[in-house]
């Protein structure tokens, strides 16, 4: 389920989401690159842990942007409340240069400090997801407070690629916000930690997602050309490079638990 946050949040937070889900003694999920980062609030007991990595149990997860996809093993009730940030936010708020948290899944603590506890413990105590999200929103509200404007540049780039689908050219996107493509590389890199180049391809790649979520039995090579790949074997290849999965296999999946993440 995603809730919208307070009007004044939307240029720093997409959306929250709600997953839920039953015990379980363990379950492997894979995460995949959606363009944007997060907060993972733990609201019960699942520990989790990444290929190699020894189970850990944290009030709250943070997630950089993700490279090509993370397999995690979950143990325990996922009652997990998700902060979908935009692309720039977690820079902004937090001044971390985003290129350091790439592909970086790592407890909230490690930058927040003891703060992230408390507004755990408090979203743990709250009854309703509705009361949820306002300790949310005014949790953020407060983060904000303090900070200077967003880079307007790359509020508008983002917005950009988004509203064409990631179907365009670096050149396009150059053109239209009157930037070189140096500059524009090592903005993407600071506020987002990937390049222009890949942020596009993911974002078309999760566009192509949606699509197979709203469509059954529907020949995928309509989608593949609806989401700007050359033919279906390009649209194969990419999908799988960034998902590990076939786009079938991906539309197969009856219930994952949210766009980019779902039980294997």
């Amino acid at each position: 389920m995603q809730l919208r946050p307070h009007p004044h949040l939307t240029d720093l937070i997409r959306h929250y989401l709600v997953l839920d889900g039953a015990p379980t003694a363990a379950s492997v999920h894979r995460l995949f690159a959606d363009g944007n980062t997060g907060l993972v609030f733990n609201l019960d007991n699942a520990a989790l842990r990444a290929t190699g990595d020894t189970p850990a149990q944290h009030t709250c997860w943070v997630y950089g942007q993700v490279k090509t996809y993370h397999d995690l093993s979950l143990t325990g009730s996922i009652n997990w409340l998700v902060a979908v940030l935009q692309p720039y936010a977690a820079y902004h708020l937090w001044g971390v240069p985003a290129i350091e948290w790439f592909n970086c899944l790592f407890p909230a603590a490690e930058v927040l400090g003891r703060q992230v506890d408390a507004i755990t413990n408090e979203l743990a105590k709250a009854q309703h997801v509705h009361d949820r999200v306002r300790l949310l929103d005014n949790f953020f509200l407060r983060e904000i407070d303090k900070k200077a404007n967003i880079d307007p540049l790359i509020v508008q780039a983002v917005q950009y690629v988004n509203s064409q689908d990631g179907i365009l050219s670096i050149d396009t996107l150059l053109k239209t916000l009157a930037m070189n493509e140096r500059t524009l590389e090592r903005k993407f890199k600071l506020h987002i930690g990937i390049s222009p180049k890949r942020f596009v391809d993911v974002i078309r790649l999760t566009r192509s997602a949606k699509r197979m979520q709203r469509v059954q039995g529907r020949q995928l090579t309509g989608i593949a050309y609806e989401s700007g790949y050359f033919d279906q074997a390009h649209f194969i290849k990419e999908f799988k490079k960034y998902t590990g999965i076939t786009p079938h296999q991906y539309h197969a999946q009856a219930h994952p638990l949210a766009l980019n993440f779902l039980q294997l």
